[in-house]
């Protein structure tokens, strides 16, 4: 499973092969499909007043839930047409739809036009050691007040999900795929601030809002025999931003990393670096390491990820570490439990004031994934 995880968080490759294909002659049928993520915790804290923790309670209950209605057809000249909605299942403020595009493929690779993660968005590198719900670089689930949780260039810097975009995805050659993506604006998925995307297709230029961004992301991939390697580099460009304060500027963010498969272990390591990741001159960093172990219907795992956030007028920078250990079991097809322990820790930049400062929090958790 943990190999499935690594390639599937780390690149799309080649032309994504969607459920629900019918003849040419009956046109696109879409079908359903989905997950839903469910997860309990309790997590001990620094939770005095003035503390990071204050006023969060000590267990929760977490699930991400999404519904996917998908579908495509191959025409009589080779190409295949399909689309894609991915439908929130859980309160989701204002917010519902996840995804929604339309896919053209073939022997040319594949196009994507619509809501939709772009090139850094699908093909960035996590190292190994998380389950679907948890993991030392925060995937979904985390309990504590802080998190390193910096891998995704892409979606990290638009801080808006999946604004409307083109995407091209290229076919593998000899273990080797590309992908590029344009985005008009930044600020919502759906352009002058209301549902109304099929009407005027300019977006609006808010101000903070950035224009005319590129993404670039490179996979390579071979399995041999017992063994294998996955390597990605994925980069995030801003091209204009509409400036509200004379802080505001353009950023960018870079991922790469690689991850090795021997036997029943995997073991790897990634990093990303936004660029004026926190404003102008400040930038953030992150980087992580970890492995799994599979035997049986078990996979077990762990890592280490550690972030630096540069602050205005310090002379140090924030920091943020988190570890922990990883269980994952399949009860069976598109099932499965999961947990783990972790621990977090951060110190605040020259600021023993911040309730960030010397925070620290351990954290017991389970949940289960089932996909459909």
């Amino acid at each position: 499973m943990m190999r499935q995880l690594l390639i599937g968080s780390s690149a799309l490759i080649g032309v994504n092969l969607l459920t629900g294909q019918a003849l040419a002659s009956d046109g696109v049928k879409l079908s359903l499909g989905g997950f839903i993520y469910s997860a309990f915790g309790v997590a001990f804290d620094d939770d005095g007043a003035g503390e990071a923790g204050d006023n969060i309670n000590l267990s929760g209950v977490g699930t991400d839930a999404e519904l996917h209605f998908s579908g495509s057809v191959t025409l009589d000249n080779g190409i295949t047409v399909g689309a894609k909605i991915e439908l929130e299942g859980g309160d989701e403020d204002g917010d519902q739809i996840d995804q929604a595009y339309a896919h053209y493929s073939g022997g040319f690779g594949e196009f994507r036009i619509g809501v939709v993660d772009g090139a850094a968005g699908n093909m960035y590198m996590l190292p190994p050691g998380s389950t679907s719900n948890f993991g030392p670089y925060s995937p979904e689930t985390t309990g504590a007040a802080l998190s390193p949780g910096f891998f995704d260039p892409e979606n990290l810097l638009t801080i808006k999900d999946k604004p409307q975009k083109l995407v091209y995805f290229s076919p593998q050659w000899g273990g080797f795929s590309f992908a590029a993506s344009y985005t008009p604006n930044d600020d919502e998925k759906t352009y002058n601030g209301g549902d109304n995307i099929d009407g005027a297709w300019r977006p609006d230029k808010p101000a903070g809002s950035a224009s005319n961004n590129f993404a670039l992301a490179a996979h390579f991939t071979h399995e041999g025999e017992d063994w294998g390697i996955d390597l990605g580099a994925a980069a995030y460009w801003e091209g204009d931003v509409n400036r509200a304060a004379p802080g505001d500027t353009e950023q960018a963010g870079y991922n790469a990393g690689a991850n090795f498969m021997l036997g029943p272990w995997t073991i790897g390591a990634a990093g990303t670096f936004l660029d004026d990741g926190n404003g102008a001159g400040n930038d953030i960093w992150v980087t992580g390491v970890g492995l799994t172990y599979g035997f049986d219907r078990w996979t077990v795992g762990g890592g280490w990820a550690h972030a630096e956030i540069e602050q205005n007028g310090s002379s140090d920078n924030d920091v943020i570490d988190r570890a922990g250990i990883t269980a994952n079991y399949d009860l069976g097809p598109g099932i499965s439990l999961d947990g783990g322990i972790f621990y977090t820790w951060g110190e605040a930049a020259d600021d023993g004031a911040d309730p960030s400062d010397e925070y620290d929090a351990i954290e017991f958790s389970i949940g289960s994934a089932i996909t459909f």
